[in-house]
């Protein structure tokens, strides 16, 4: 049985759908979660929802501000001087921009959170000084990566750039044994999906054909917890020789 006892895990992007959906799993099986979104409500509601809500922990930062990550990693162990066991990247936003509105500026805002903010927090949470030796890093992209679809290439960049690298930052953690693995997703029933359906309903520009409907009879949705029991056994010491490696779990999309 997977456990998570005396473990303490880094979740970004906490306060809605994936991000909630694995704080509130590792809980369950016994970890410490630190959370970190911007939503403060929103992340008090995560955390009422976990078991045992008073051993947990939340900061509100906006990833954005990249130059400020290290501070934050800092407050993340310094707070009660236990160091990291692990991380999940869930945060993210979508991006659906046709190629004829593309800007630096909107590439700039989806790869600071989507891949910049990963890559900051794992070059800090890696340091002896934060993080225990044997710690799993968990990076959450996206089937769109391999599979594409029109109008989304700031998303699609900022993913595949991430979870592209996952054996090249294993290979540098290796000597702590710090294992480093992406989980590509297909659809999930979230605010951020739904709210990227509803966009494609009303854009003329993106094709019909990226609506749910229109996918293989053998598709289905997944739930956040779903994605969630991969990302959990990932993170466990059951997977503890999967090192850099990419998984996907589609709910069926692509057949």
């Amino acid at each position: 049985m997977i456990t998570f006892n005396n473990k303490k895990i880094l979740v970004t992007g906490a306060s809605s759908g994936l991000g909630r959906e694995v704080a509130i799993h590792l809980s369950e099986l016994g970890a410490k979660v630190v959370l970190v979104a911007r939503d403060e409500n929103r992340l008090k509601e995560t955390i009422s929802l976990m078991k045992q809500p008073e051993t947990h922990k939340y900061f509100c930062y906006d990833l954005e501000d990249i130059d400020n990550i290290s501070t934050l990693i800092s407050s993340c162990v310094e707070y009660d001087n236990i160091k990291f066991d692990g991380f999940v990247h869930c945060a993210g936003i979508p991006a659906i921009y046709p190629l004829k509105v593309l800007d630096y500026k909107k590439f700039e805002k989806v790869f600071k959170i989507n891949t910049y903010s990963y890559l900051e927090i794992v070059k800090h949470i890696s340091k002896k000084q934060n993080s225990n030796d044997g710690a799993s890093i968990v990076f959450l992209s996206s089937c769109l990566t391999k599979y594409v679809k029109k109008a989304q290439i700031p998303y699609i960049m900022s993913k595949v750039s991430a979870d592209s690298i996952s054996k090249t930052l294993s290979l540098e953690l290796i000597k702590r044994n710090i294992r480093v693995n992406s989980v590509l997703v297909g659809g999930v029933l979230t605010k951020m999906a739904e709210d990227t359906k509803k966009y494609r309903e009303l854009t003329n520009d993106v094709e019909k054909t990226n609506l749910v409907e229109h996918y293989s009879v053998t598709f289905k949705l997944l739930s956040t917890k779903e994605v969630s029991n991969m990302v959990i056994f990932l993170l466990s010491n059951s997977a503890k020789y999967i090192v850099g490696e990419n998984y996907f779990i589609d709910g069926g999309y692509f057949i």
